[in-house]
C-alpha cells in the first residue's frame, strides 16, 4: 500500500493507520498520519 502523504510503499501491518469515509489508510510515520488526520479530505482517494 502507498502512504497517501509521501507516496512511500508501506506494509499493511503498519501501526500508523487512519480510517476515513469507510476506507483504511496506512502511513510510514506518525508525521504523515498526523498530516492526514488534520485534513483527510485533501489526501483521501476520491
Amino acid at each position: 500500500m502507498k502512504d497517501p502523504i509521501c507516496k512511500m510503499e508501506v506494509d499493511e501491518s503498519s501501526k500508523f493507520r487512519s480510517s476515513y469515509a469507510g476506507k483504511t489508510y496506512v502511513f510510514c510515520s506518525k508525521n504523515c498520519k498526523d498530516k492526514f488526520d488534520d485534513k483527510p479530505e485533501n489526501y483521501a482517494k476520491k
